[in-house]
């Protein structure tokens, strides 16, 4: 067995408590993964997505699952749709101590089988940090999980840096996972909002942290990024080209884009063993973590198999991947 047991970054769970202090507020425009879905997605979606509440909601229905899957241990975090970043701040800081509580509830009734990553209201950077800081000092949280971007600004915005900044402080693992893309007028139809727009809007947020400057000015930060890392792991020369041709690619970075794409961490949610061995020989059997994107369509039903279906990994790579790295990050969680 690993030495981090069988563990997982994201499962994930909704609050219908959260839902119904927001209910008729939100516009179709706030949410991108629903303003670009495009009609045949979204109706499918208005009938597929009601069947998977009781997975996020009942702990029972997600230990069963995990039982299935051969996890020993998951960490919990909000379903994208419950970010509710368009909400006004105030109500925002409301919605995420109300779900990080709910979410503590969780770990505290199992222990055993949960760990709990916090939710933030990232629209107002100085409420995040308060959050932030209340989860890891009261909860306990190693953890937080948060949008690649924020109501379509990016985190290389200079307001974001006290965040930021107090994470690496905290020693907080940061988990980015999208909820579509914004300006995603080409993504709504063929569920391209989730099957492009997901993994485009991790490259882009990930991208702009680079280029930004952020992981030059806090080396230190701990980053999760969700399904592979999008396509920037698999495509990060150009970027190092750029880097060398392009005067605006060197502002505010001095080494070239893939050192600092290097200190990132990535699941195995690309869904094939060829690209997952590309992953692991390109940044490390501890740079991936096991993912499952629990309970969507979209997610993995059998990751410890994929991992197991890669070429080359020695007992040791895969006893990392399927647990040892997300307990590391995670501080010890064992």
């Amino acid at each position: 067995m690993p030495s981090g047991g069988r563990l997982t970054i994201d499962i994930h769970v909704v609050f219908p408590e959260a839902a119904e202090m927001v209910k008729g507020m939100m516009k179709p425009e706030d949410d991108p993964f629903i303003f670009y879905g495009g009609k045949k997605s979204n109706a499918y979606n208005e009938k597929h997505f009601p069947r998977l509440i009781a997975k996020m909601v009942d702990p029972a229905e997600r230990t069963t699952d995990m039982d299935r899957m051969g996890i020993m241990r998951s960490a919990l975090s909000i379903g994208p749709p419950q970010y509710y970043y368009w909400t006004e701040p105030s109500l925002g800081a409301e919605l995420s101590e109300l779900q990080n509580d709910g979410i503590a509830q969780m770990v505290a009734r199992d222990p055993d089988r949960f760990v709990g990553l916090g939710t933030l209201p990232m629209q107002d950077v100085e409420r995040a940090v308060k959050e932030l800081e209340r989860v890891v000092e009261q909860h306990g949280f190693p953890g937080i999980a948060v949008n690649t971007s924020v109501n379509g600004r990016d985190y290389d915005h200079p307001d974001y840096l006290p965040f930021f900044a107090k994470a690496q402080e905290l020693e907080t693992t940061i988990v980015l996972h999208p909820n579509g893309f914004t300006g995603g007028e080409r993504l709504t139809d063929y569920y391209l909002i989730n099957v492009v727009g997901n993994p485009l809007d991790s490259t882009v947020g990930v991208t702009r942290l680079i280029y930004g400057g952020v992981l030059e000015k806090l080396p230190d930060l701990k980053i999760v990024v969700v399904h592979g890392g999008g396509y920037l792991p698999f495509y990060a020369d150009r970027m190092d080209h750029a880097f060398e041709v392009r005067p605006e690619c060197r502002e505010n970075i001095s080494l070239r884009p893939s050192e600092y794409l290097r200190k990132l961490y990535f699941d195995t949610m690309v869904f094939g063993s060829t690209s997952l061995g590309y992953l692991v020989t390109r940044y490390g059997a501890d740079h991936v973590l096991l993912g499952t994107d629990y309970p969507y369509d979209m997610g993995e039903t059998d990751p410890i198999g994929l991992v197991e279906k890669v070429d080359g990994l020695s007992p040791e790579d895969v006893d990392k991947i399927v647990g040892g790295n997300a307990a590391r990050l995670l501080r010890g969680v064992v």
